[in-house]
C-alpha cells in the first residue's frame, strides 16, 4: 500500500513528463478530489497509506490529464464567481480572467437592487450571465448560444444554482434569437476571438478539448466582434453597456472596430495578470 507521499511524487513525475504546466496544482486537485480530504490534510499527512481502490482512481484521473485533458472536464465542473459551474466538452471552462467582465461591470452600477435585463451572447455554460444574476437579485436575462448542447449545459447550471425562474436560453446565431421589441441594460459577451493562425500554438487542453465553435473567429480572431457591433445596436437601450471580453493584445482593434460602429464611449480593463481583458462599451 503507498501513502500519500509517494503517491504525489509518482503523480507529478507523470504530468511533468507530458508536459502539463500546473503539475502541483493538478496533483492537489485530484488527490483532495479522490480522497475526500482538505489541502492541510493533503500537506500535513504524507504517511496516510492510499487505499488500493483510490490509487486506481487517481491512476485513472492522471492518465485523463496526462492526455491533455482539462482538470474541469475529468472533474465535470469549475468554479466561478464563487459558484460552481457544470463543464462538458461542448463548453468552455470559465476561467478566472472571465471575472473581470463581472467585476468591472457590477463596479458601474450604483444599485444593484435596481431591475436590469441581462443579453449574454455566446453564453456557453451560463456562466457570465448566472454570475451577474447572483449580484443583481431583482434582474433577470437571456442566454444566447448557437450550440444546442452548451445550452442544455446552461440551462442545468441555472437551476443547481436557482436562477432558472430569472433567465432564459435560447438557440441562436449572435443576435437572430432576439425578438424586436427585446432591449437590453447590459449585454455581456465571451466571443470565439483566436485566430486560425494561432492553432497549433495552444495547449492540448484547448485545441484537442474544447469546442472550435467557441475559440475560434477567422484569420486574426476579429470576425466575431465585427458582427456582434453590427448587430447589437438594436437591442441595447439608449443607457445600455455592453461588457466584452478580448484577448490580450487585441483591445485596441476590439475598441476600433465599436468605434466605427457608432459607440463613441469604449473602456479597457485589465485582468489579474495586468492583461488587457474586457471592454466597456456605450452608445
Amino acid at each position: 500500500m503507498k501513502t500519500l507521499r509517494a503517491v504525489k511524487l509518482e503523480v507529478e513525475d507523470q504530468l511533468k513528463s507530458n508536459l502539463i504546466v500546473e503539475v502541483s496544482l493538478d496533483t492537489q486537485l485530484i488527490i483532495i478530489d479522490v480522497l475526500g480530504i482538505d489541502a492541510i490534510d493533503y500537506a500535513l499527512e504524507g504517511d496516510r497509506e492510499i487505499q488500493a481502490q483510490d490509487y486506481l482512481k487517481i491512476k485513472k484521473m492522471v492518465d485523463l490529464r496526462s492526455s491533455g485533458m482539462p482538470v474541469s472536464q475529468i472533474f465535470g465542473n469549475k468554479e466561478f464567481w464563487s459558484l460552481n459551474f457544470k463543464v462538458t466538452k461542448d463548453t468552455l471552462t470559465p476561467r478566472a480572467d472571465s471575472e473581470t467582465l463581472i467585476e468591472n461591470c457590477i463596479k458601474k452600477i450604483p444599485n444593484r437592487g435596481i431591475y436590469l435585463n441581462i443579453l449574454d451572447l455566446g453564453t456557453g455554460t451560463g456562466c457570465l450571465l448566472l454570475a451577474l444574476l447572483s449580484e443583481l437579485p431583482n434582474s433577470t436575462g437571456l442566454g444566447l448560444d448557437i450550440s444546442y448542447e452548451a445550452l442544455e449545459v446552461a440551462k442545468e447550471n441555472a437551476n443547481i444554482l436557482g436562477f432558472s425562474n430569472r433567465c432564459e436560453f435560447r438557440i441562436s446565431d449572435w443576435t437572430q434569437g432576439i425578438r424586436k421589441s427585446e432591449q437590453f441594460d447590459i449585454v455581456i459577451s465571451n466571443p470565439p476571438y483566436i485566430g486560425f493562425r494561432e492553432k497549433n500554438k495552444l495547449p492540448p487542453e484547448v485545441s484537442k478539448y474544447e469546442p472550435s465553435i467557441a475559440l475560434f473567429s477567422g484569420e486574426e480572431g476579429l470576425d466575431e466582434y465585427y458582427k456582434i457591433a453590427d448587430q447589437v445596436k438594436k437591442h441595447l437601450k439608449p443607457t445600455g453597456t455592453i461588457v466584452i471580453e478580448v484577448g490580450y493584445t487585441q483591445a485596441e482593434a476590439v475598441k476600433e472596430i465599436f468605434i466605427c460602429a457608432g459607440f463613441n464611449d469604449v473602456s479597457v480593463y485589465k485582468d489579474l495578470g495586468q492583461r488587457d481583458r474586457c471592454l466597456l462599451i456605450k452608445k
